[in-house]
């Protein structure tokens, strides 16, 4: 019984943060105060965050705004999208 309801229970959430995340369509953004270090990239869980040509850009589509790339941004290129 408490395996059936812990199995509910992470679906509706699941189901809530999809939800949530589509309303919300919001993702980081590199700012050009990047310095091209490469912090952002390794750190990325979803690995949205790319070189093009000698930017780094982020996958707006892909991020699921976590914040990881601006908790190891050196010079706080990384930003939430407004």
């Amino acid at each position: 019984m408490i395996k059936y309801v812990i199995q509910l229970k992470a679906e509706q959430f699941l189901f809530y943060y999809m939800n949530y995340m589509e309303e919300k369509n919001m993702a980081y953004v590199i700012t050009d105060d990047c310095i091209n270090c490469g912090a952002c990239e390794s750190e990325c869980p979803v690995e949205c965050i790319k070189e093009v040509d000698g930017k780094y850009v982020i996958g707006k589509e892909d991020c699921i705004d976590c914040g990881a790339c601006a908790g190891v941004c050196p010079v706080d290129a990384a930003k939430a999208e407004e």
